[in-house]
């Protein structure tokens, strides 16, 4: 990954008092939320917010502590460490595939 002090507060995430890693990457103000096993990630920029997204069963959800806070979240927005780092990838270098990220505004 291209931002080393993002990865290391991602790598100190551990879902119960460390929930959240915050970054601006080419412009999207970036947040990752959760750890150890399973992360979020948003960003937005303007009037635009992105979330990455994986392949998932609609139905599932996954409990996550994001910002002091255990919430529900659907499976296709829990991603492993690695697709984090693809995500944040995406991010930094301006090209957000649909088949990863969810795009509002």
């Amino acid at each position: 990954m291209t931002n080393d002090p993002l990865s290391a507060a991602i790598d100190a995430l551990d879902g119960l008092q460390q929930t959240l890693a915050a970054a601006d990457l080419a412009g999207w103000q970036t947040m990752v939320g959760g750890g150890p096993d399973g992360y979020v990630v948003t960003a937005t920029r303007g009037g635009q917010v992105a979330n990455a997204t994986v392949v998932a069963d609609p139905d599932e959800f996954v409990e996550l502590t994001v910002g002091e806070q255990a919430i529900d979240y659907p499976a296709h927005y829990v991603l492993s460490r690695s697709q984090v780092d693809v995500a944040l990838a995406d991010l930094a270098s301006g090209n957000l595939p649909p088949v990863r990220w969810e795009i509002v505004g």
